[in-house]
């Protein structure tokens, strides 16, 4: 696998020396002095691959000099005219990767003022990377907006590419003290991102087991969440609350600053367990998964929800098969001796039916059933107002 940096190529006007001012930057435990932060990057990550990206009036020709002590006058000419073309990037190209040091790849992006050339520029900066790669992204030069687009680049190389973006820097010229320019690691943005990711499929699915792997990295039991997020949708509500109450008085000190920002939201996710009874939980797990449009786990819940209670207001024991089957044909009793429309809100029966088609993904041979199921706007008013009716408020 590849190590790879991408960085940019500024532009400094005529009246600021059109170059960059040689510096030293401080990486904490060493220093090194050059005029393009890219390159000083570079020796210090030990990188395979140097992806520069610039405009057609970037400073090509100071780098070529700084990198290959070579001027070039077209190149100089091109630069003062904004023209550089994709041509001459290549001809220096060529003679950077002589030196056999590392792989170059200069780049002519456009200037991104549109959505079509932004979509040209992601294409560019993420092109040729395969699974398992390692990316650095330097967002110091370059026109204003470029870093945004290195950022998405980011992104979408972890999101749909799958390489590896370890780290994000930037030179804070304007720090600089006596010569001296720190230079700032902005991995935490990464770390916030994967929170963001682990958020939206958590509000698309309700997994909360997404966060697992993120807690752990914080130091916290993260596989108690992935376990309980497990038992949870395999319909296993008892024991998934037993792992979410060990998840819970485990200690809640996130070792990042991203962490503390998103377990609050997590911690209200799985608030449900604290419900006084098990039919509680189980209501509360319906109506989760109503609200997420997941039919088939509302369905479920709502009617292992109405069996529990039946069984805590009769008494009995809740996980053992036999009461509950008892409990699920005293209700069946109950319904019939109401006589209850099937198409009536709060119908059990209609409730098991409709449960047991969606989980097994059969034809119902309940006619209400169909024809709920062919209605997604019918179905959810159904459920929304037969668990107002049938599980615990």
């Amino acid at each position: 696998m590849s190590k790879t940096l991408i960085t940019f190529l500024g532009r400094v006007p005529p009246e600021r020396g059109n170059s960059y001012r040689k510096t030293t930057y401080d990486f904490g435990a060493t220093r090194r002095d050059a005029p393009f932060f890219g390159s000083a990057l570079a020796e210090e990550a030990r990188v395979d691959r140097l992806r520069i990206l610039g405009t057609a009036g970037s400073m090509w020709d100071v780098l070529a000099f700084e990198l290959h002590e070579h001027m070039n006058d077209a190149l100089n000419t091109a630069v003062r005219a904004d023209a550089v073309t994709q041509e001459m990037l290549n001809e220096l190209e060529i003679a950077l990767n002589a030196t056999g040091k590392r792989q170059y790849q200069l780049r002519l992006v456009p200037y991104g003022y549109n959505e079509e050339k932004q979509v040209d520029i992601l294409k560019t900066m993420s092109a040729d990377f395969r699974r398992g790669d390692e990316v650095l992204l330097d967002i110091t030069h370059a026109l204003r907006h470029l870093p945004m687009l290195g950022l998405l680049s980011a992104f979408y190389l972890q999101a749909v590419v799958q390489a590896k973006v370890t780290d994000i820097y930037y030179a804070a010229f304007d720090l600089a003290e006596n010569g001296i320019t720190p230079v700032v690691k902005l991995d935490g943005l990464l770390r916030i991102y994967d929170w963001l990711r682990a958020m939206e499929q958590f509000n698309k699915d309700g997994d909360y087991g997404a966060f697992g792997a993120l807690l752990t990295r914080e130091g916290l039991p993260g596989k108690l969440l992935t376990d309980a997020a497990y038992l949870e949708r395999t319909a296993n509500a008892p024991d998934a609350r037993r792992k979410l109450d060990s998840f819970a008085q485990s200690p809640q000190q996130s070792e990042s600053a991203a962490g503390a920002l998103f377990l609050p939201l997590l911690k209200e996710r799985i608030s449900w367990r604290q419900g006084r009874s098990r039919s509680a939980w189980e209501a509360s797990l319906a109506r989760e998964y109503l609200a997420r449009r997941d039919y088939v786990r509302a369905a479920e819940f709502g009617y292992e929800s109405t069996i529990t209670a039946q069984i805590e207001a009769t008494g009995g024991d809740d996980d053992s098969y036999d009461v509950r089957k008892s409990a699920d044909e005293q209700l069946a009793d109950a319904t019939r001796s109401q006589r209850q429309r099937p198409g009536e809100t709060g119908n059990f029966m209609t409730l098991k039916n409709l449960r047991n088609s969606l989980a097994h993904g059969t034809r119902s041979d309940s006619g209400t059933v169909r024809d709920l199921i062919r209605d997604e706007g019918r179905l959810a008013e159904w459920l929304e107002k037969s668990f107002a009716e049938l599980l615990p408020k």
